[in-house]
């Protein structure tokens, strides 16, 4: 298999126009409980780091780097920790092929793309390791990297590659009603990138990208996880610790019948070219870079629609493909309309011609893509100048100032993290230990660790609620409230405790993370379920003092009835006595409807008023003893609720 440039005796140097793409898959905290046996503790981990593989080398080279961007410390210690994998020390290299011919469905239409060189074999290296968090949840992540051309079918393969992890544009095949939906790592899907990206690895040949990724983790996470300190398997039966165990998978919204493996990803580009497209040079005469309005203009992308739309005019409505075959691709590389101008006699001639328009630069490709990429649009030949513009708005730099520093340059969508660079000494500083930037990554897994942590909570919240508005329907409310007790001191105190705050000491770091909170939604959906249990357990303590002040009403209401029903008989039956001694008459009571061992004595039924006394006893009796059952039953009733 043929090796990577810049590889020479386990250093890999970081050559321009290279991307270094992550694909991290987040592991619980319940499904590593459930297959050690008992929680991953931090303090675990810190003693099982140094002998296990690589680890100590992970630790030593790259964990400094994490302390030196983030606060990580927590009273006194780092409870997260890097673990090596089954990967050789110097990476594993792949071979990816895709297919000559791609396929989608947009706007309506149907687009079928052959760029040339898109279906060549492409040699990529992969690096594979852990990060352990400290509440016991798990990621895993490969990073892969590939040196690219700024060609149509280098731009297309390298959009293939982000549509493996986020398949958005295509649709999964036909399922028969009932069918459990599609899963990646299934050998058909009807998805382009699913099924046409072929890979082969030490692993195996002419596999998926997702079953190459399954195979990858079954064997590091068998090697790991027999190795992790473990309860004893006897005592209870475990899940065995393999892919569809432990990472868990969502509906992916955008493709109906299809499921995704929880993932994010971060892709890390050094290109001093799209840096420079993206992040131009300052003026020389106002110190401030020229606006990208000045770079992204109607000139040079009008004719790409014109041209897409020649293939399938508006009015054939029956011809819904768009064809973009070996004509369209030769118009596209050879652009009559270009002036042959270079990127220095442009910025020499800016001085004299304020007014060039960006047609005359070679770059209008390199803009489509960069703005396709940052939004995971593999449709990207099909954008006009306002869709670039916002597409290439990034999250940082935010101002003129942090531009003019020309640091980096850094977009995100719901799915990733994505940077530009002309250079970057913390790439070549990890990129043999973790294949990527850890500035970068250190954002993006705390990202992770804290989405997935909030889409477990949000879980954990509405099943609370369910469960409320069971017992509450049944007038369980002390059970409910129990339930509110158990979700404060459980899932509620766990998730404060256990997910990250804005660690990072950077400005420029720090404010990328709340960006990144934002937009995956971290702090709306936290703010949403605060919201939602404090209202619902409002609610349940305001009924249950409804119903305890009613209770407390209708008690009183019984017990002044008892006290009424209780001062009669004793009033009749110091009458009924009074009488007796009056006339010295002892006479036996005995009614014919009364049980013997209930009868009376001592008064005389031939006075009314005694026949009369006899009623009103037995009827406080009756009464009594029906209140008192009643009093039982509400005492067992507050007890299960």
């Amino acid at each position: 298999m043929t090796q990577m440039t810049g590889l020479q005796e386990g250093f890999e140097e970081c050559e321009d126009k290279s991307i270094y793409f992550t694909l991290s898959l987040y592991i619980s905290e319940k499904n590593v409980t459930a297959a050690l046996g008992q929680r991953l503790t931090p303090d675990a981990v810190r003693d099982f780091q140094p002998g296990y593989r690589g680890s100590k080398r992970l630790r030593d080279a790259v964990e400094p780097l994490f302390n030196d961007i983030a606060d990580r410390e927590r009273l006194g210690a780092v409870d997260d920790f890097l673990l090596d994998t089954l990967c050789p020390r110097d990476g594993e290299f792949i071979e990816i092929t895709a297919p000559d011919e791609i396929a989608w469905s947009t706007e309506g239409r149907r687009f079928i793309a052959t760029p040339p060189g898109l279906g060549k074999a492409r040699t990529i290296r992969v690096r594979r390791f852990w990060y352990t968090h400290a509440n016991g949840a798990i990621g895993y992540h490969l990073s892969f990297r590939y040196n690219y051309d700024h060609t149509p079918g280098e731009f297309y393969f390298l959009s293939l590659l982000q549509k493996a992890a986020a398949p958005k544009e295509f649709e999964a095949a036909s399922r028969a009603p009932g069918a459990r939906p599609f899963r990646a790592t299934d050998d058909k899907t009807g998805i382009a990138p699913l099924d046409l990206l072929r890979v082969k690895s030490p692993h195996g040949d002419n596999r998926s990208f997702w079953q190459y990724v399954r195979s990858a983790f079954n064997l590091d996470a068998e090697s790991l996880f027999g190795a992790l300190p473990s309860v004893d398997p006897k005592k209870g039966q475990r899940p065995e610790p393999v892919f569809e165990n432990l990472v868990a998978t969502a509906p992916f919204i955008e493709v109906p019948g299809l499921e995704m493996p929880v993932s994010r990803l971060l892709f890390f580009f050094e290109d001093a070219t799209f840096f420079r497209r993206l992040l131009p040079e300052p003026d020389p005469a106002t110190g401030l870079p020229p606006p990208r309005t000045l770079m992204v203009q109607e000139g040079c992308y009008l004719p790409y629609q014109e041209k897409l739309e020649g293939l399938n005019p508006r009015g054939l409505v029956d011809v819904p493909e768009v064809r973009m075959g070996a004509d369209y691709w030769h118009w596209v590389i050879h652009r009559p309309d270009y002036d042959r101008f270079t990127d220095a006699e442009v910025a020499a001639a800016r001085a004299t011609r304020p007014a060039l328009e960006d047609r005359t630069r070679q770059d209008c490709l390199q803009y489509l893509f960069i703005a396709g990429f940052n939004q995971n649009i593999i449709d990207f030949m099909n954008q006009d100048p306002s869709e670039i513009l916002d597409s290439t708005d990034p999250i940082y730099p935010a101002t003129e100032e942090q531009a003019t520093e020309r640091k980096f340059v850094r977009y995100a969508n719901p799915r990733a993290l994505i940077t530009y660079v002309e250079k970057a000494r913390s790439l070549e500083a990890a990129n043999d230990y973790i294949g990527t930037c850890p500035y970068a990554f250190m954002i993006h897994v705390v990202s992770m660790h804290n989405e997935f942590m909030t889409r477990e909570y949000e879980a954990a919240a509405f099943e609370l609620i369910g469960e409320v508005e069971r017992l509450g329907n049944k007038g369980r409310l002390k059970r409910a409230a129990e339930a509110f007790y158990a979700f404060r001191t459980g899932d509620y105190a766990n998730y404060y405790r256990d997910r990250y705050m804005n660690v990072f000491r950077y400005d420029t770091e720090s404010e990328v993370f709340e960006k990144m909170t934002q937009l995956r939604g971290i702090g709306r959906r936290n703010d949403y379920i605060e919201r939602l249990i404090s209202n619902m357990e409002s609610q349940t303590r305001d009924r249950e003092a409804r119903l305890a002040k009613k209770d407390e009403t209708a008690m009183n209401l019984l017990l002044g009835a008892l006290g009424v029903f209780g001062f009669f008989q004793l009033a009749m039956m110091w009458a009924d006595k009074l009488r007796d001694l009056s006339r010295n008459d002892a006479v036996t009571v005995s009614l014919g409807w009364m049980p013997p061992f209930l009868e009376l004595s001592g008064g005389n039924l031939g006075q009314p008023w005694n026949g009369f006394s006899v009623f009103v006893l037995y009827a406080s009796m009756g009464f009594t003893f029906a209140l008192v059952v009643f009093l039982i039953w509400r005492l067992v009733r507050g007890f299960f609720r």
